[in-house]
């Protein structure tokens, strides 16, 4: 009897010896690159890394487990996440072609299935995903949607400024949103004919106006790892903070003009709070791992009278660039 167990041991572990002849153990990991430009293919070969798919500055790899720690020391790569430790035949492991940024497994490979290796997809979506703030700085052109007003005459657009401190989530590489608060100026001028005890008289007047808005936009994005399209759409909600009025101004109990300066808001007039619709066009450029560069424009359609007794509606487009951190 302890012969025949003698002899089933020893065949156990010639079986074991022979299953394990011509395989390695590997560790599927997720690496990231300090840019675009690969791992040199001598530290490749050094540490028994075989790329599986690559997208931008990250890819999925295997990499020999008894050279994984040495890898790890060596620092080559931004960031390494290992997942799991796997046993393979050399025929098992297919190299992705040099220059090639697509999973080059087979379709249904068994390595594929062992190993969780990440898609083209999902590796751009990890690396997009979370948090991010900004500062963007640009001109603003606005001008008045008069439906109805006290007087005839004439009405011009404006120019000023625009200071967004922007706040942003992107959920994965093509959807997201952005908030934050925003200075604007929405300038106008006029041309009117006032009319007094039966004589009428023209007055020009600049209005400069200074609004706190904040928007709240979703965000579709479409395009590379480094250049992408932006498009945005949602609405806004703002606070009249001040006007300084330049020029000759009507006012009611006193028919002479004058050259006036700080407007003091009159609570059964003005309309200080404002609302409407916002979409925009964007362009965003990557200029390192934590750094995007933005150029975009942002139309604001009031929907909101800045009168309470006519009617006259703020339409203003906005063009910024600035710099936004992703953490």
């Amino acid at each position: 009897m302890k012969k025949i167990l003698s002899i089933a041991l020893l065949l156990a572990v010639m079986a074991g010896a022979m299953a394990q002849q011509g395989t390695r153990e590997y560790v599927s990991a997720l690496i990231t690159f300090a840019d675009t430009n690969l791992i040199p293919q001598d530290s490749l070969n050094k540490y028994g890394i075989v790329l599986q798919t690559r997208s931008g500055r990250m890819a999925t790899a295997l990499i020999d487990a008894a050279q994984y720690q040495a890898f790890l020391n060596a620092n080559l790569a931004e960031r390494v996440q290992p997942s799991t430790r796997v046993f393979l035949r050399d025929e098992q492991v297919n190299p992705m072609p040099v220059g090639h940024k697509h999973d080059c497994c087979k379709e249904g490979h068994d390595i594929s299935r062992r190993t969780h290796l990440l898609d083209e997809n999902a590796i751009r979506n990890d690396e997009a995903k979370g948090w991010y703030v900004g500062l963007l700085l640009g001109g603003a052109s606005n001008h008045m949607d008069v439906k109805s007003a006290r007087w005839s005459g004439t009405w011009y657009g404006g120019r000023g400024l625009d200071l967004d401190a922007r706040v942003g989530y992107q959920f994965n590489q093509w959807f997201g949103f952005h908030t934050g608060l925003s200075l604007v100026s929405k300038n106008y001028a006029t041309y009117l004919n006032v009319n007094y005890m039966d004589l009428v008289d023209k007055y020009y007047t600049t209005y400069n106006n200074m609004y706190l808005q904040l928007p709240v936009l979703a965000d579709l994005s479409v395009g590379g790892d480094d250049v992408r399209i932006n498009f945005s759409f949602g609405g806004y909600c703002g606070y009249w903070m001040s006007q300084w009025r330049h020029g000759y101004v009507y006012v009611a109990d006193d028919p002479r003009p004058y050259s006036g300066d700080a407007y003091s808001f009159v609570e059964g007039s003005d309309n200080r709070f404002d609302a409407g619709l916002a979409g925009g066009l964007g362009l965003n450029f990557r200029v390192s791992r934590n750094w995007q560069l933005h150029f975009e424009g942002t139309y604001y359609h009031g929907m909101l009278s800045t009168a309470k007794d006519f009617k006259t509606y703020n339409r203003t487009w906005v063009f910024d660039m600035g710099l936004t951190y992703h953490f």
